[in-house]
């Protein structure tokens, strides 16, 4: 079926080629990773394997296998468009996420529901059986009033992540790249928004932007909604935006610790979450610097009986069809995260960039909803204590030209207390605990 919709799509596009301007582009990245605590390789998965510590990790494991989208996912995409006059244009735009060492199309939650989570690489992903799982939209443009798109598109969040993350959001070397949820203002499945509608336009300087997502519920208008505003502008070198955001009735999806073995079963949580972040860049010479700041709180949701009713669908799923769903995770307490990261670019030569990075994410203590707080120094092995999850990260790029790079680095991840706890459900001793995971990569992404 997906491969006739692609040769459908194409089809149309040649045939709309004498009215429109319409062309086929996209991204292949392959290499060779290894990772000290990995875990099998998954056909469907973003990165293919967890390049960053994640709770399908096998601890003390290591993997050495072919991987995909070592510094971009790789994409197939149709893209069109039409001047209607000399201020305005419309176009649209069909992008699927590939796998290209599989010739799938992405799917990371495919693998929370294929069985044994230690055993089978899997991780929530706003990719989630989708075709066009990257966007599909359409757009009206004006040089003069801005932009309006409608359809599936990236977060308001999401575009600042990768404009300011040193490392553009790789998924083998950046913590902010493999873990969407801070692009997601949350969760990593509000990385993109179905439904929603996007404005970005520039006034004398200043950017500004808007997005609100449709929850399409029956009764309840505001239920399963979404929204943020963003503003930016330049002081010369240097460049900065921020974002505010919200999510009702998020969902965000993980391993069932409780049922490991399971095949269609994972954990579904349902929350509130809102987001504040702040981002700069300066460019010097042949230096840019480049970091930012992000507070995420997860609060009780507001409409919980949708998700356990079977009212939120998430891509191709229906989260209340497997395992279990909790809706009352931050019933007692809010859940707060803080994100710090930044790095640098430096131009060694017109051909090799060499770019490092540092990321910390901070989860605060909260009660949750069993209750038992933690207190100081006491209860660090919970899952709900607080702790962070921090890396590292190296990578050297070679441009051959344009469109094709070469690229190798390193990236060091570590966690501790409360973090540690999440990162480690379904430790055993045949899958023992681990804090501390390395990953090298070297790898070829040529763009078309």
């Amino acid at each position: 079926m997906k491969k006739t919709l692609l040769a459908a799509v194409a089809l149309s596009a040649v045939a709309g080629a004498a009215q429109a301007d319409v062309s086929l582009y996209g991204v292949l990245d392959m290499g060779i990773a290894n990772l000290t605590s990995g875990a099998t390789a998954n056909n469907s998965m973003p990165a293919g394997v967890p390049t960053q510590l994640y709770v399908t990790n096998a601890g003390g494991k290591s993997v050495t296998t072919l991987a995909p989208n070592g510094m971009s996912q790789s994409v197939l995409g149709f893209k069109g468009s039409e001047d209607i006059s000399g201020d305005l244009k419309v176009g649209f735009l069909l992008e699927a996420g590939i796998n290209p060492n599989t010739g799938t199309v992405t799917d990371g939650i495919s693998g929370l529901t294929q069985g044994n989570f230690k055993t089978s690489t899997g991780a929530d992903s706003s990719r989630a059986g989708q075709l066009f799982n990257n966007r599909s939209m359409i757009y009206v443009s004006s040089k003069t009033f801005g932009t309006f798109s409608f359809g599936r598109q990236y977060s308001t969040s999401l575009d600042q992540i990768v404009k300011y993350d040193p490392l553009g959001g790789s998924y083998a070397f950046s913590l902010v790249g493999f873990y969407g949820s801070y692009g997601g203002g949350g969760w990593t499945e509000d990385a993109r928004l179905d439904n929603a509608i996007k404005y970005e336009g520039n006034f004398s300087g200043v950017r500004l932007g808007a997005m609100y997502k449709f929850g399409g519920v029956a009764g309840n208008n505001t239920a399963n909604s979404a929204g943020q505003l963003a503003i930016g502008t330049d002081f010369g070198r240097l460049s900065m935006d921020a974002f505010a955001s919200y999510y009702k009735d998020g969902v965000g999806t993980f391993p069932n610790s409780s049922n490991p073995t399971a095949v269609n079963s994972m954990l579904a949580v349902v929350s509130d979450n809102k987001a504040f972040g702040l981002n700069a860049k300066y460019n010097m010479s042949r230096w840019t610097f480049s970091g930012g700041a992000e507070h995420i709180v997860y609060s009780a949701p507001s409409d919980p009986t949708l998700a356990l009713g079977g009212g939120l669908p998430l891509g191709g799923y229906q989260i209340s069809q497997y395992g279990a769903v909790n809706t009352t995770a931050y019933s007692l307490e809010n859940k707060v995260t803080n994100l710090l990261f930044g790095g640098a670019k430096f131009e060694m030569t017109p051909s090799l960039d060499v770019i490092g990075a540092v990321y910390n994410a901070r989860n605060m203590d909260y009660t949750g909803s069993t209750g038992g707080g933690c207190a100081s120094g006491s209860g660090t092995n919970l899952t709900r204590c607080a702790g962070f999850i921090q890396s590292y990260a190296l990578v050297l790029d070679y441009h051959l030209s344009k469109r094709t790079d070469f690229y190798a680095g390193i990236s060091d991840q570590n966690v501790t207390g409360g973090t540690a706890a999440f990162y480690n459900l379904g430790a055993n001793s045949s899958y023992p605990e681990a804090t501390q995971n390395t990953t090298t990569m070297v790898g070829m992404r040529m763009r078309f």
